[in-house]
């Protein structure tokens, strides 16, 4: 949104109507794009503003993007090291419109960016230490005409005057630039840079052809742990010559390539006297006849204003998934925001023919669903998968199938962290596990053979790893000198936990009484004396090389964060913590954590110092919680397991107060969506705790009124009487009007039974106050070691 829609948006009061049966959008491939939900008349759009996490560490870019776009449209700016989203919005310098991008914490996207420019075009390359390659054309902008809202972006670069706008398809971008008019600018003077060759992470080779006179064709060859070319098919609407970057003629029909950087300068006829210039781009993974083929299907004219409308109406319907009243304005556009970002990954994988590139760098085809890619797993199982699986199904369902399609093509392995056909397998442990849970639990997996091949390759995935699991019950960490402890290292103690959590979703999945027992791994590496997770040897000693405060052992963190990360048996879990000889109790332990009452107190100062203690997620020491990363997610849920769930309810108040509406408004990476999955949860009342089950624990709403709509089921309706920022403890609940008394439900409790589909709306009701109360306090949510699989409600 622009500064001043930022502004409008958050004096915007929700006004939302009942539901009404709508049209579902479709691509011109025939993938649905949402579900059918009416939006009826509200602009949820403009309760959505794209820059915020735009400010490191949230590395999300504002460009135009519909709902698990294949397209990442997006403006990128220079001068940084923290640009792994191509946009940092304290850079004044843009170098280009790429058309992909990912709100991760590595260098990934920013294929085949194009530049207006006006007279000579400087094809220089300043090479940045610690960031993406800087041309010479780059450009300030004027920060004042910035526009961003979903399906939209505009910006006036300064150097030129020429006016930016984007918009997108799913597997398309357009392009409209606005030169300056004679005689200040003459078509001769006009070109578009295609710089193909420079991407986020550096330049790469490829191949360009001018196949006519309007359409250019061509392939970046990009590696990600494998070979991942990005094919390109663009189109003008103005007459054009074409040359290289060195201002070589290119004729039709020629082709042109390079081993590194590789690029096109298009410049209108002299007979071509518009200022206004449009250009259509599709990408396609596959091959050049996919990247024409999309073009030609999902962008067949240069109608603006109509693909703009599309995108605003996709949008609208996607928005529209959960409606909410009576938050603040502040609120509604965080919400908002974050049902946006959570929405825009996975991402489409396939051409609109249904063909796609594999692991195996084979062409493969599936013409009756859609192929996804870009799955952040390690990240996502803690809320955004959940809430993807509820209130999309269907996407969900065929994103099973795309894993399952991957494993088949990659020696039976599933991925660990997906991105375009390969695994660079990301963070540890089988994150894929719960994933899959959260649409099996679910009815999902309701095709026999699917079911059959996802249970083969899960149990491949268990018996491949490391032998000392099979043979200790835990992975081994060596031992270090005393210097190292400062470092984080020897990752094997967190992902022991890791491990554990997947295997507890396999067990729901398969009833296996086996699992359930590995799945208590952390049993191995609770050091008694401590009462934390501590590393051990091969021989069964806990390393005496040991500080809770610090990293080694651990990936990204710290004995702290990590010894929450076993939510499926936290009954266990705390009780053994009791049982040890450190003076705090679990409770207190929590309570040190978190920083009570502090975090509860003062809700946003000191979750933002203990947030911004990790360096933005880069260090990690000390006892504080770090909600700016995904190992800790869960831990605001144990004190439901220790029967004070008010506590529960003032920290998950408290991490909320760090997610702002301003450009450094996300506490971490936003990682493809999963923060802003928590966070929806979180301003819900309600949280999937166990990754994989289809369980929630209750925490506190910040709206007085939410439904949430779930394709084939009825809806859920959330009532929160006396919600806001002070009333933030649960006094009383009902459940479909009958007295509520636990934390825990389940989508069974809930209305959404795959095997008995209901369309009657399911109410939860919970009356709020600005005190604690003891309401749930005599019942705790299940645990591993004490409650049979079927607490959990998987519809397996």
């Amino acid at each position: 949104m622009s500064r001043v829609r930022a502004l409008s948006a958050l004096v915007l009061v929700l006004a939302l109507s009942a539901p009404a049966s709508g049209q579902v959008p479709m691509s011109d491939g025939g993938v649905p794009l949402v579900d059918a939900v009416d939006a009826g008349d509200t602009d949820r759009t403009a309760l959505v503003d794209p820059f915020i996490g735009s400010f490191a560490p949230g590395f999300t870019n504002p460009g135009p993007v519909l709902p698990h776009g294949m397209v990442g449209l997006g403006p990128d700016t220079a001068e940084g090291p923290l640009n792994y989203g191509g946009y940092y919005v304290n850079n004044a310098l843009i170098t280009g419109f790429s058309h992909t991008h990912m709100s991760a914490g590595v260098f990934h996207g920013g294929h085949i960016p194009l530049m207006p420019v006006v007279g000579d075009v400087d094809t220089s390359i300043t090479e940045h230490p610690a960031g993406a390659p800087i041309p010479g054309y780059a450009s300030p902008f004027d920060r004042a005409t910035e526009i961003a809202e979903p399906g939209y972006y505009a910006v006036t670069l300064l150097r030129d005057q020429v006016d930016v706008e984007l918009t997108a398809t799913l597997r398309t971008a357009l392009h409209r630039y606005t030169f300056p008019p004679a005689p200040l600018s003459q078509p001769s003077d006009r070109h578009v840079v295609v710089d193909l060759g420079r991407t986020l992470k550096g330049l790469y080779g490829g191949e360009a052809t001018l196949v006519s006179d309007g359409l250019v064709t061509g392939v970046v060859h990009t590696d990600v742990s494998g070979p991942m070319p990005v094919h390109f098919a663009l189109e003008v609407d103005q007459p054009m010559g074409w040359t290289t970057l060195d201002g070589t003629q290119l004729r039709q029909g020629e082709t042109v390539g390079s081993d590194d950087r590789i690029g096109l300068i298009g410049t209108p006829h002299v007979d071509a006297p518009v200022e206004t210039l449009h250009v259509r781009v599709g990408i396609s993974y596959t091959d050049e006849a996919g990247a024409v083929a999309n073009l030609r299907a999902e962008q067949p004219d240069f109608d603006f204003g109509a693909t703009r409308a599309r995108a605003d109406a996709v949008w609208e319907e996607a928005l529209a998934r959960i409606e909410v009243e009576g938050g603040n304005p502040a609120d509604t556009v965080r919400f908002h925001t974050a049902l946006h970002h959570a929405q825009l990954f996975p991402n489409l994988h396939s051409d609109v023919d249904g063909r796609y590139r594999g692991p195996d760098q084979r062409i493969h085809h599936d013409p009756d669903r859609p192929h996804y890619s870009q799955f952040s797993l390690w990240d996502s199982y803690n809320g955004q998968s959940a809430l993807q699986a509820v209130i999309n199904p269907d996407a969900y369902r065929d994103m099973l199938h795309s894993l399952a399609d991957f494993a088949d093509q990659n020696g039976g392995a599933l991925p660990r962290w997906q991105l375009g056909p390969n695994d660079p397998g990301y963070m540890s442990g089988d994150p894929v596990i719960p994933f899959i849970g959260e649409g099996w639990c679910r009815g999902l997996v309701d095709d026999t053979e699917l079911a059959d091949r996802l249970e083969a390759q899960l149990r491949h995935l268990v018996d491949r790893r490391e032998a000392s699991w099979h043979d200790l019950g835990y992975l081994p960490t060596e031992h270090a000198p005393l210097w190292a402890q400062f470092e984080a290292g020897g990752r094997d103690a967190g992902k022991t936990l890791e491990y554990g959590l997947a295997d507890f979703a396999l067990a729901l999945m398969t009833g296996e009484e086996d699992l359930v027992a590995s799945s208590q791994a952390y049993e191995a590496l609770l050091d008694p004396e401590t009462g934390f997770i501590r590393p051990r040897d091969g021989s069964g000693t806990f390393l005496p090389e040991f500080s809770p405060e610090n990293g080694y052992g651990f990936q990204e963190g710290t004995s702290w964060q990590y010894s929450w990360l076993a939510a499926h048996d936290y009954g266990g879990l705390l009780d053994a913590m009791a049982d040890s000889d450190h003076p705090l109790s679990p409770e207190d332990k929590l309570d040190v954590f978190f920083n009570l009452p502090a975090s509860g107190t003062v809700p946003i100062a000191w979750p933002k110092v203990q947030n911004q203690a990790t360096a933005f997620g880069v260090a990690y020491y000390g006892n504080q919680y770090a909600p700016g990363n995904e190992h800790d997610l869960q831990a605001p849920f144990a004190y439901s397991w220790l029967g004070v769930p008010w506590k529960t309810q003032a920290v998950t108040r408290a991490a909320i107060s760090v997610y702002t509406p301003t450009p450094d408004g996300l506490p971490g990476n936003d990682d493809l969506g999963a923060l802003s999955g928590w966070l929806v949860w979180a301003m819900l009342g309600l949280h999937p705790a166990v990754p994989g089950a289809p369980g929630y624990t209750i925490a506190s709403p910040v709206f007085p009124d939410a439904v949430i709509h779930r394709p084939g089921h009825g809806d859920l309706v959330i009532t929160a009487d006396g919600a806001s920022a002070a009333g933030r403890f649960v006094q009383d609940a009902t459940l479909e009007g009958q007295p509520l008394d636990t934390t825990w439900v389940t989508d069974a409790h809930l209305g959404l039974v795959p095997d008995a589909p209901s369309s009657q709306p399911t109410t939860l009701s919970l009356e709020m106050g600005e005190l604690p109360s003891d309401w749930a306090t005599g019942s705790t949510p299940p645990s591993a070691s004490t409650d049979p699989l079927q607490a959990w409600g998987c519809a397996a």
